[in-house]
């Protein structure tokens, strides 16, 4: 298992989540194929049924209605092609560099007879290998969740384990990420949050992919919007750090990986003088590009939102981080364990007792955090938008949700982003 992975299952003990969990794609066991589960009588049922605790309709949600289903297929357009001659590739669909996240890519000698690589994102790449537990779950006579988790399922119920899972392709890993260079080549900018991202899959389409019912609530344990949240936005910040670790242990370039920066810190008009430096940039000059840190000002509206010294803590980690981050790979890496050293902090005081009730506390540190220019930056912004839609949301206040649309609108095109349209319509939030 590689040192990014390594984190990532640590990510999950830490916050208490599923220490035995390993991700699908490291697991031992072997991979059946989609087919395996798509009889009438599993999960293929042309429309739900009564009587069963499960819809047993997945498989035609996922075919029709999940993006997941389409990710190997994508390789094949003129778009994937052009990317990967650009990257010296003869096919995307045969290249690793691009199957471990389009594919169920696990080695050959874990694919079982009815496994399809053409299946692209399918139900074990997120659901584990189902060689053990195939036969197990739908056992009427296992009547305990923990037994198919022991059998090798993994344990997507669970926040801290989703965001694991999750985060190993929509950020990436030291065995899959995607680079400057693949992004230079024509990839779309990736982007991330937990619990935005859980409802846009779930209600993928007409049918949700599955329901919270009162078997399901008997079965697995479920949790507050804000805490899934919480804990996405706190397990993507900790992995940023340590692909930025990584790094600075293995790179021989002349230049960092430019991934791990802001995108738009770089990528903005010769036409007009865009440049900025935000709060916690502390003094930094004209021109300094600046790491991809909106996980990271999320976890600060976070830590407001709970003490008032740990944020402080976090605030003040995060000023070193980036005066650091322009400077020699010591300070770099002294200054991203102290970062962590704070997120750990934090990470120890988020619960689901800590956070239950506490939207408007955390809306309100959100939009301050906010009012003081720290949401200029568009990944900040973005990452903002969908923390406040969520909050905002669960607050039920009609008022609010009218002027969330506006917000929404002008983060529609990062390239028309403006930094003052936004500052207006996140003011108007505090009226």
């Amino acid at each position: 298992m590689s040192k990014t992975n390594k984190f990532l299952v640590l990510i999950a003990v830490a916050f208490g989540g599923i220490a035995h969990a390993e991700l699908p794609e490291q697991s031992p066991d072997n991979h059946m194929g989609v087919a395996t589960c798509a009889a009438s009588q599993c999960h293929g049922s042309a429309a739900p049924r009564d009587g069963s605790n499960v819809l047993q309709n997945e498989y035609v949600t996922w075919t029709r209605d999940d993006p997941h289903s389409r990710a190997y297929a994508t390789l094949a357009t003129s778009e994937s092609q052009a990317i990967a001659s650009r990257l010296g590739l003869s096919d995307a669909a045969r290249a690793d560099m691009c199957l471990d996240c389009h594919a169920d890519n696990v080695p050959e000698d874990r694919r079982g007879e009815k496994f399809q690589l053409s299946d692209g994102v399918g139900c074990e790449a997120c659901h584990g290998g189902a060689e053990r537990w195939l036969s197990t779950h739908y056992n009427t006579n296992v009547a305990d969740h923990s037994v198919n988790l022991a059998a090798g399922l993994y344990p997507t119920e669970d926040p801290e384990a989703r965001a694991t899972l999750c985060l190993s392709c929509h950020l990436g890993t030291d065995d899959k990420f995607a680079t400057h260079r693949i992004m230079a080549a024509g990839h779309p900018r990736l982007s991330f949050e937990l619990d935005t991202f859980t409802e846009l899959w779930m209600h993928a389409g007409r049918q949700p992919h599955y329901r919270v019912d009162d078997d399901y609530i008997q079965r697995k344990q479920t949790y507050d919007h804000a805490y899934v949240w919480a804990t996405g936005v706190i397990a993507e910040a900790r992995l940023r750090l340590s692909l930025i670790q990584d790094e600075l242990g293995t790179s021989e370039t002349l230049f960092p990986e430019l991934g791990l920066y802001d995108c738009h810190a770089c990528h903005r008009t010769m036409q007009s003088v865009q440049w900025r430096r935000l709060p916690r940039h502390g003094n930094a000059g004209p021109g300094v590009p600046f790491l991809n840190d909106g996980a990271l000002v999320m976890s600060l509206a976070l830590a407001r939102s709970i003490d008032a010294d740990l944020a402080d803590d976090v605030a003040s980690a995060l000023r070193r981080l980036h005066a650091a981050g322009n400077g020699g790979s010591t300070a770099l890496r002294e200054s991203v364990h102290a970062m962590d050293r704070s997120l750990e902090r934090l990470q120890a005081r988020v619960s689901v007792e800590a956070l239950r009730d506490g939207e408007r506390r955390l809306l309100r540190e959100m939009l301050e955090v906010g009012a003081e220019g720290n949401f200029l930056d568009y990944a900040s912004a973005e990452q903002a938008f969908m923390a406040i839609q969520m909050l905002v949301i669960e607050i039920g206040d009609p008022g609010l949700e009218e002027k969330l649309g506006p917000l929404g609108d002008s983060l529609a095109d990062d390239e028309r982003y403006r930094p003052s349209t936004f500052a207006r319509l996140l003011a108007a939030l505090t009226d």
